[in-house]
């Protein structure tokens, strides 16, 4: 099996086995209970929220259940309200679902929202965003690394643009695809909300964080017990926590190698696909090294997909949480043709796989083109 569908899910840590019996044997306690086991596991907790803050030098944080609960906290929680009723929010028109359909929630709310368009260079203009903030901007959403065509938001220089132009206005970040991927020091930013989600980096499902700054406006949402800084009550999920830190862990004990391991992969891809008749490259240049979108005309997606998963080769045709639906969107907002759109994969890498499956990757699916398009032309 050739799995490329890490933009969707990772394969969670190798020891987690190991994890998992010593978790059962000694870390099941209740974190908000007070003898002395339930306070080992309360500190192994926070121990893991330092070493999760610190991949992006985040003030604080706290654990959610998946990158969507912290994007919808900050949508309808994390921003100030002054006595008026409609308030305006401006954010990109291919963002992932669980900010993009938020913010149409908001709209049918009667509040009014600006949707930044990147056109054909793939990430957010600067002067486009700051030219649509007024006095009544309550929130900017601009997600950090796009779920599809792995395009590089400049997060730290859009927040400080925004900050400067109405420094009422709170910046949020979907970080999903760039946490631990994209190098981001949020103290070195004016970003006031990041989350990230566990599963995209060997965690596992049902584990997200939100980090945001001390000073930024967040309410309780979830009434109980007063867990995770009286935001978000209910038990935490510890194993899920412990299991998020090791990944994280992991990474940053050889951060370079995977980086570097990522980009090799990322060359020979594209370079091979390319050579492909009718490839079209939808990733910009500045995009991260984890995701490649491609097209190749006159091949639908899913028909590829499903040529590709015959020999044991699995990718995507785009956001595992819009495949149910899908639409063109995301690709109509680079400038992408429809009839490129139908046509694109999405081929997302993780640090377990190899350069021997990238070439078996490129093989299988020159062939699969190259038999599809004979099958068409009769």
């Amino acid at each position: 099996m050739i799995y490329l569908d890490n933009a969707a899910t990772t394969k969670p840590v190798k020891d987690i086995s190991r994890l998992y019996a010593d978790y059962s044997e000694s870390g099941w306690f209740n974190p908000s209970a007070l003898y002395s086991p339930a306070l080992s596991v309360e500190k192994e907790m926070e121990s893991s929220r330092s070493v999760i803050k610190s991949v992006i030098n985040a003030p604080d944080m706290i654990f959610t259940s998946c990158g969507t609960e912290s994007a919808n906290t900050v949508i309808f929680n994390g921003w100030r309200r002054k006595g008026k009723e409609k308030f305006h929010f401006i954010t990109s028109s291919y963002e992932h679902p669980c900010v993009y359909e938020a913010f149409r929630h908001l709209e049918e709310l009667g509040h009014d929202v600006t949707y930044v368009v990147p056109g054909k260079k793939g990430y957010i203009d600067e002067e486009d965003l700051v030219k649509e903030i007024r006095p009544d901007t309550a929130l900017v959403a601009i997600m950090h690394v796009n779920n599809e065509t792995g395009a590089i938001n400049d997060i730290t220089s859009l927040s400080r643009a925004v900050k400067k132009a109405n420094p009422d206005t709170l910046f949020f970040s979907d970080g999903v695809q760039g946490f631990l991927h994209v190098p981001f020091d949020m103290k070195n930013s004016m970003v006031d909300y990041y989350s990230a989600s566990a599963h995209k980096i060997h965690g596992l499902k049902g584990t997200g964080a939100l980090f945001f700054r001390h000073d930024s406006p967040l309410r309780e949402y979830i009434y109980g017990g007063g867990q995770e800084r009286n935001l978000r009550s209910g038990t935490e999920n510890t194993f899920g926590i412990f299991v998020f830190q090791k990944a994280v862990s992991d990474h940053l004990s050889r951060n370079e190698e995977i980086s570097r391991h990522l980009s090799e992969l990322k060359e020979k891809c594209v370079s091979s696909l390319m050579k492909i008749k009718g490839a079209y490259l939808i990733s910009p240049e500045r995009s991260s090294d984890h995701i490649i979108n491609i097209a190749f005309e006159g091949v639908r997606g899913e028909v590829l997909l499903h040529l590709l998963e015959q020999n044991s080769i699995y990718i995507s045709t785009g956001s595992a949480c819009s495949s149910k639906k899908r639409t063109y969107r995301i690709h109509d907002s680079v400038g992408v043709p429809h009839n490129i759109s139908e046509c694109v994969i999405r081929i997302s890498f993780s640090d377990e796989n190899t350069l021997d499956e990238i070439d078996e990757l490129c093989k299988v699916t020159e062939l699969a083109v190259e038999r599809f398009s004979r099958y068409s032309r009769r």
